[in-house]
């Protein structure tokens, strides 16, 4: 719609450019409208990654522009040579992304961003040109505004189809349809540009308009069209930008730039660690379904032990296990967990007899480094995990000169009856739910069996917490008996981070002494800085209590789904902490993505109807629910979000009704005081939930720390007598509980 001109300023002795309006076009209303807004737009950004506006002049009728002189190359005709490399494309697209930030940040849509509308400088540099379609408070945009179409060609010859492939490859779903579009479409176009500059291609091509519309609208880019050497986290960033629903798109590209930022760092620094890392997939069991859980402890002692060498990166086991009896590609799983290397196996049990075999295979071509067969008694389990764990270190590393660093799994037992107890009760409690109970019972037998093996005590006191924390055993009974046996394994071995991080959840969840939890945070993190479980609860409990910033927490959730990227759990913690702070948009996307991971987890099915809730997406919350329920027979948490959702839906018989259902199982089983406080306030229960509010700080309810942040406390809350009754839980009470400091 312009045409842009080298110039001279005289007066000031600078060189400028200056964008015309053509004397045809200065006599349209619309395109001059158009003309003047993208001055006042440009004229509101003051941004080293968007080019400045110097003054608005008219001459001879006709509105000029006069801007920033960018030197270098549009980032079109940079790709037209090919691809950037990985290292430059994230800085680019860092660039690009602050650039929109500035101008979301001013409620400004650009709406037609693509590599021909940024400037690329030969020293790297990025300037975001042409805001001529950028729209203020666009989400009040009618469908039929014209301003929503792609810019139109203003040079002569070129015909109209070009131009409309040229903006069309890069518009959103929702722009190609016509639709009004917000800042999540600029979010879109983003994708598309930095998707060519990592694949040196478009993400969407087509002969026509409408191939290539209906391709943006119907399939997915080539992702395979991604260099190999593209990190998982970024192309899970791209993934999510990608995305045809705009509200399971990252509602803000701060939160993009932010990781990408993060990308480029660990880029930098990880190249040589990347020949260095390794994925234990699960190890395939060839003998019956009993020994299931054996071969499961295998991997995890070799996976073990291999975290312990120092050089060597070992992928998450929850990311791992994700890959349990599928055949995926090796390439995939290599780019999906960000590993150079992976690590296959069988186990095949026969009387007393143990056969293991193991290959470890690179990940870029399959090329088969090193493979093994190992044929022993039962009672050289340990030492055989040990033998292979040495053996791939070795094949890595090469010769490792001190035998002090030699990989060395936990001696743990000598009892195979207790280890395998101990492996079946692990795997249970990773299912939550119903199956918590079984889990205790397995890992009580393994202790019974063997009282010096420390990892079944860690798993036990982390079980009775979650029992705690869940609300289905008091806390007076199960978070001291959790505190003692957590004291009980690091007594035997105190290089173990979950009995630190179970150490770290009661003392801040039940005992409120918040100095003595935070170091034992730090401690299992130092023993294992992967230690996604610890990094994610540390960081919802901290911005719960009020200590941590948003940025601070989401900056911690968004490194444990790097450290475990496939993880339900630690997704759904990101997706909870999300929507404590306000982005429940994205909490919503999160919590899909989580439970589509782990259809059968209550947590994650349970935050994603919390997140539809805390979202206002209350009828949808309340259809959703009745499912949760039936998974988890009637799980107080499953019936105190569906109460709350009543409550806020203006549903108060209902909200009553459920608030009764709680209140009738609390004379004959425990029910937390917590959801009991939050359904009464839901239904109006004034004098109920201050009573319940009461026993909640009495009993040292979990949950109570959520108060001053929840959601679900919006109404509790709003009583009169709130901060009297909730003080002592946000005082530390560390100084009372002194004996406790193992760390003296």
């Amino acid at each position: 719609m312009g045409e842009v001109w080298r110039a001279h300023d005289a007066r000031l002795g600078r060189d400028v450019a200056i964008k015309s309006l053509p004397g045809e076009f200065a006599r349209d209303p619309e395109r001059l409208l158009r003309f003047q807004r993208e001055a006042q737009t440009l004229a509101s950004l003051n941004h080293p990654n968007i080019a400045a506006i110097y003054g608005l002049e008219d001459h001879d009728g006709s509105p000029h522009l006069v801007l920033e002189l960018v030197e270098g190359e549009t980032l079109g005709a940079r790709l037209a040579r090919g691809p950037l490399g990985l290292e430059t494309a994230l800085e680019v697209g860092s660039q690009i992304a602050a650039a929109i930030e500035a101008a979301h940040e001013r409620g400004i849509v650009h709406r037609d961003l693509k590599p021909g509308n940024v400037m690329f400088s030969g020293s790297g540099h990025i300037k975001v040109l042409d805001f001529g379609l950028a729209k203020v408070d666009v989400d009040d945009a009618p469908a039929s505004d014209s301003s929503q179409l792609a810019t139109m060609p203003a040079r002569a010859g070129e015909t109209v189809a070009g131009a409309i492939l040229g903006t069309a490859a890069y518009m959103s779903p929702e722009q190609a349809r016509g639709k009004p579009v917000d800042r999540r479409s600029d979010v879109w176009s983003f994708g598309c540009v930095l998707f060519e500059c990592l694949a040196g291609r478009a993400a969407f091509t087509g002969e026509t308009v409408s191939d290539l519309l209906a391709r943006i609208l119907e399939r997915e880019p080539d992702w395979n069209a991604l260099p190999s050497a593209v990190p998982a986290r970024v192309r899970e960033v791209l993934r999510r930008c990608l995305r045809k629903d705009s509200s399971a798109r990252p509602r803000d590209i701060r939160d993009v730039r932010i990781e990408l930022a993060e990308a480029a760092l660990g880029n930098r620094t990880s190249d040589t660690a990347r020949e260095r890392s390794i994925a234990v997939l699960p190890f395939e069991n060839q003998s019956s379904s009993e020994d299931e859980y054996f071969s499961d402890g295998v991997t995890d002692e070799i996976l073990n032990a291999l975290a312990h060498l120092d050089g060597l990166r070992v992928a998450a086991r929850s990311s791992c296990f994700a890959f349990k009896g599928k055949r995926e590609d090796l390439r995939t799983i290599g780019e999906r967990l960000d590993v150079a290397t992976v690590l296959e196996g069988t186990v095949r049990r026969s009387g007393s007899r143990l056969r293991i075999t193991a290959q470890l295979v690179n990940a870029a071509d399959g090329y088969q480094m090193w493979s093994e067969r190992y044929d022993r008694e039962m009672t050289d389990v340990f030492e055989l995990q040990d033998e292979i764990a040495n053996a791939i270190a070795l094949r890595l590393r090469g010769a490792l000169a001190d035998e002090d660093e030699k990989s060395k799994a936990r001696s743990g037992t000598k009892n195979i009856e207790a280890y395998e107890m101990f492996l079946r009760g692990r795997a249970l409690q990773h299912k939550r739910g119903r199956f918590m109970h079984e889990a205790v019972q397995c890992l009580e037998r393994a202790i019974e069996l063997d009282p010096g093996f420390a990892e079944p005590k860690a798993w036990l006191a982390d079980s009775y917490r979650l029992m705690s924390t869940f609300g289905s055993s008091p806390y007076s009974e199960v978070m001291p008996l959790a505190k003692r046996l957590a004291r009980e394994a690091l007594a035997i071995d105190d290089s173990i981070a979950d009995a630190w991080a179970t150490l770290a959840c009661v003392l801040e969840q039940h005992d409120w002494c918040y100095e003595l939890s935070d170091r034992y945070w730090e401690r299992a993190l130092g023993l294992e800085p992967r230690h996604a479980r610890s990094r994610a609860q540390r960081a919802l409990w901290g911005y719960a209590r009020g200590n941590w910033s948003a940025d601070k927490a989401l900056t911690e959730t968004r490194q444990a789904i790097h450290d475990d990227p496939l993880n339900d759990w630690v997704i759904a913690m990101h997706s909870h902490v999300l929507g404590f702070v306000g982005q429940h948009e994205e909490s919503i996307a999160q919590g899909e993505r989580a439970h589509a991971l782990e259809p059968d987890s209550f947590f994650s099915h349970w935050n994603l109807v919390r997140a539809h809730a805390w979202a206002g997406d209350l009828r949808q919350a309340i259809d959703m629910a009745p499912a949760l329920l039936r998974a988890s027979g009637r799980q107080q948490w499953g019936l105190g979000v569906l109460g709350w959702a009543y409550g806020q839906a203006g549903e108060s018989a209902r909200a009553r009704a459920v608030y009764d259902e709680l209140e009738a199982r609390s004379r004959h089983e425990f029910v937390a005081p917590s959801w009991l406080a939050t359904t009464a306030a839901g239904a109006g229960l004034t004098e109920a939930a201050e009573h319940h509010l009461v026993q909640s700080v009495q009993m040292r309810d979990p949950l109570t720390l959520w108060g001053r942040r929840s959601p679900f406390w919006i109404d509790v809350r709003k009583l009169e007598r709130f901060e009297a009754i909730t003080a002592p839980a946000h005082r530390d009470h560390s100084s009372e509980a002194s004996g406790l400091d193992l760390l003296r």
